[in-house]
């Protein structure tokens, strides 16, 4: 039996279309069926333009050949990017009902591409830590994580093939790893900003969620990155495994599943060893939250003088923790991040990529927690490009993920080992 168009990859579904066997329409038709079907429990969306995606969709039908690689691929838009018809409420009933009237550069970039925006998917409240209303699919008694869990959870609930994230602390390879898709977080600095609400400026980054690795390599394309060259036959990666200091705090089932991807790879012709992280990041945790607080007390000084009262009791607690951090305190956590840098950039001497969890585990169950970022927040203090593939499941049946990171600005060679690793563990 043939898939819904719903259940196709991105790299499927420009396929189909250039073939003329997929219409734009009907994919966006399935997409909007699953969504009718599903969102009463999944709540993965805060605004849909059906009509809006059904009119573009008919118009990409109409053109003699593709727009742009994704031509025809329906998006969902995380709620803190700025889109130009539908409000952008950052999860937060200050906004309510805001809408700048202007899409977000990132929107735009795809949407010139060829994309279809579908609508705005659900952001925790100023993508920080309160909870928003999206279920994981596949329990829905367990979080989605955040603060990307709407794009996340369309995406894995097949509602949209491509979601738009980002990510301050852990908010795309965490909620990839609990909803079982591939998840992306670029290079620090990768894609323009313009339009998508910041919380903490020296740290945010822009991601996506996809189905397969494959897929991450278009929407690069459609920012003007040509891909990597594919591994030659009979090539493989030096994969640096990477317990961190954090590694018994990961529960032990994943730490047994990154051993088991690591030999996996290994039997696959990787030349797989150890990388051992230098003591002194243990203090890169601490560092990433300062910085993230502090910079947090700056993006929304104007939201708490106006409309404190309208913020959760985990927004007023980062506030709190935010003024907290001194001057010094806020230097020390930048010159950490530096030296770590340098640290990091003796690995690329001997490895290709790292191989490290993405999550502590499987999602834990309920809605009003999303999860702890420890195994993210070091990554992103330090720029570096992070992929999250879905591999084995845990003692619940939810999805497990591993997570793979990249020399900084070496995006598109980790994405094309991402399609080795990938294959390899399937």
């Amino acid at each position: 039996m043939a898939k819904s168009p719903n259940r196709l990859s991105a790299s499927d579904a420009v396929r189909r279309m250039a073939e003329k066997r997929l219409k734009a329409r009907d994919l966006v038709e399935a997409c909007l069926d699953r969504i009718d079907a599903r969102e009463g429990q999944v709540h993965a969306w805060e605004a849909l333009d059906a009509e809006g995606a059904r009119k573009r969709a008919d118009q990409l039908d109409k053109r003699a050949r593709p727009v742009g690689p994704l031509h025809g691929i329906p998006l969902a838009v995380k709620d803190i990017i700025s889109t130009r018809t539908m409000p952008t409420t950052c999860g937060s009933a200050i906004y309510r009902d805001h809408v700048v009237g202007k899409d977000a550069a990132c929107v735009s970039q795809l949407t010139r591409a060829g994309a279809i925006v579908l609508g705005k998917s659900v952001t925790t409240e100023f993508a920080g830590g309160h909870a928003g209303k999206t279920h994981n699919p596949h329990n829905l008694r367990h979080t989605p994580a955040g603060s990307s869990s709407g794009s996340a959870a369309a995406v894995a609930d097949f509602m949209a093939p491509v979601g738009y994230g980002t990510q301050t602390a852990g908010s795309v390879i965490r909620p990839g790893a609990f909803n079982g898709v591939v998840a992306y977080k670029g290079t620090y600095g990768w894609a323009d900003m313009t339009g998508v609400k910041a919380y903490a400026q020296s740290l945010d980054t822009l991601g996506f969620f996809t189905r397969e690795a494959n897929d991450l390599a278009l929407i690069r394309a459609a920012y003007g990155h040509a891909p990597a060259d594919p591994p030659q036959r009979g090539e493989a990666p030096r994969i640096g495994l990477v317990r961190t200091p954090w590694w018994d705090e990961a529960d032990p089932y994943n730490r047994k599943n990154i051993e088991e991807a690591a030999r996996l790879l290994r039997a696959a012709g990787a030349k797989v060893r150890e990388w051992r992280a230098p003591d002194s990041w243990t203090g890169l945790v601490p560092a990433q939250n300062r910085l993230m607080t502090k910079e947090a007390t700056i993006s929304y000084a104007k939201e708490r003088a106006r409309f404190s009262h309208l913020f959760s009791p985990t927004m007023k607690a980062v506030m709190v923790d935010g003024d907290a951090v001194s001057r010094q305190q806020y230097a020390d956590a930048k010159k950490r991040k530096k030296i770590a840098v340098g640290q990091l950039g003796e690995a690329w001497e001997t490895f290709d990529l790292l191989l490290t969890p993405a999550a502590k585990g499987e999602a834990p169950a309920g809605l009003g927690n999303t999860g702890d970022p420890l195994f993210n927040r070091v990554w992103t203090l330090l720029g570096t490009p992070c992929i999250a593939l879905p591999f084995n499941s845990g003692p619940f049946g939810l999805p497990l993920s591993v997570q793979l990171v990249g020399r900084h600005g070496d995006d598109d060679r980790l994405i094309a080992w991402a399609r080795w690793v990938e294959a390899k563990l399937a």
